[in-house]
């Protein structure tokens, strides 16, 4: 894949996420969410059809954002429908919460981000080139969360990921809490 990355991420800008942190250090990305047209919720076909329509003018998916009802899952394999021959590059990201499964205080969500890790890794190819990022707890800016990662880091490791022409499947990020 060349650097003419045209890169789509899932997620506003404007809040304490990962898409915040792309915007930083992907200055010319574009943004899926609510503020920009997109219903990621897919309730209905035509939010759907507009998905479609637009993931065909990029190269590069950060699927970043959980959407209930394994949302994040079909956004892949609607790209993944359209993406398939081409030269591309999804990183999905998951959570360390996809290890806990149906055990999980918050099953739902356990259960679809190892089904997001599942599928990933079954799409990942020559071309279409998938990461899926298993990321521990993020600090989103609210109350109890700031010694955890910052989104920065996955944005940076997105990055790493490019620059330097490697496919990595599968990457675990943590945040490294020194214990006293």
């Amino acid at each position: 894949m060349q650097n003419d990355y045209r890169i789509l991420c899932t997620g506003n800008p404007n809040d304490y996420t990962i898409a915040r942190a792309v915007k930083q250090i992907f200055p010319n990305a574009d943004f899926a969410c609510r503020s920009t047209g997109y219903d990621l919720r897919m309730w209905n076909t035509a939010d759907e059809e507009y998905f479609k329509k637009n993931i065909v003018n990029y190269n590069i998916l950060i699927n970043s954002s959980f959407i209930a009802n394994g949302t994040q899952q079909k956004i892949l394999e609607l790209t993944y429908e359209l993406w398939k021959d081409t030269d591309c590059y999804v990183f999905n990201v998951g959570s360390t919460a996809e290890y806990e499964g149906r055990n999980s205080f918050l099953s739902h969500y356990s259960v679809q981000k190892r089904a997001l890790k599942d599928t990933s890794l079954s799409m990942c190819s020559k071309k279409f080139k998938t990461t899926h990022m298993t990321v521990g707890g993020l600090n989103d800016n609210k109350t109890n969360n700031e010694n955890n990662l910052d989104p920065v880091h996955v944005a940076t490791s997105i990055k790493w990921i490019l620059a330097n022409k490697v496919q990595i499947p599968i990457i675990g990020i943590e945040q490294f809490h020194n214990e006293k």
